[in-house]
């Protein structure tokens, strides 16, 4: 079945990171908890706990999730003839919108009053001005570097940032020990305690 508009409540226990690809549908991503990181070219924007991103339909990016993140996506079919944001970015969500996300989250409505919240959202979808700003977070995580000491974010996220590092690097064809070598001074055990808390392998 293809709906117009759906909506949906995501969990992540564990840090996940999805493959860079175009969206085959208008996305609207409210963090309820935790941190998501969107990669719009070489650019990752932080999307904290409350706040809200508008990604529209073909735009090319990969999202990470970090443990213990719970998201709502409002995901809008491309077929919508309804004037959409073209452009991706932080949207701050009205009284409205956010009283639409709340309800949506905590209420499991019967179909038809879902239906009709939902019609309602994507309304609203459409007065949205989505801006691409540089937050504070955002620039730290930018600047980060797996061999950077000073870094201004906290060690947990660090950690989380250095796991993925790691990951990709073995999924781009570098051995498993090379990495435990370069990015954990070669504890194997240490490595192996992050995997199985932050990967949950």
């Amino acid at each position: 079945m293809h709906y117009a508009i759906s909506h949906q409540l995501l969990r992540q226990d564990f840090l996940h990171s999805t493959p860079r690809r175009k969206l085959l549908k208008h996305t609207l991503l409210f963090v309820r908890d935790g941190l998501v990181l969107v990669k719009l070219g070489k650019q990752e924007y932080a999307v904290e706990a409350g706040h809200a991103f508008w990604l529209p339909f073909d735009t090319l990016c990969s999202l990470t999730y970090f443990p213990n993140s719970a998201v709502q996506l409002v995901e809008v079919s491309c077929r919508v003839t309804s004037p959409l944001p073209k452009q991706g970015g932080y949207v701050t969500l009205n009284e409205l919108s956010q009283a639409l996300i709340n309800r949506l989250h905590d209420v499991d409505s019967d179909n038809e009053v879902r239906d009709n919240q939902l019609k309602v959202m994507r309304h609203e979808l459409s007065t949205m001005q989505p801006k691409l700003k540089e937050s504070q977070l955002t620039r730290h995580i930018n600047q980060w570097h797996w061999d950077n000491q000073n870094s201004a974010l906290s060690n947990e996220q660090q950690l989380v940032l250095k796991v993925r590092e790691a990951n990709k690097m073995m999924l781009s064809g570098k051995k498993r020990t090379q990495v435990i070598e370069q990015l954990f001074n070669g504890d194997d055990n240490a490595f192996s305690q992050l995997e199985a808390l932050l990967l949950g392998k």
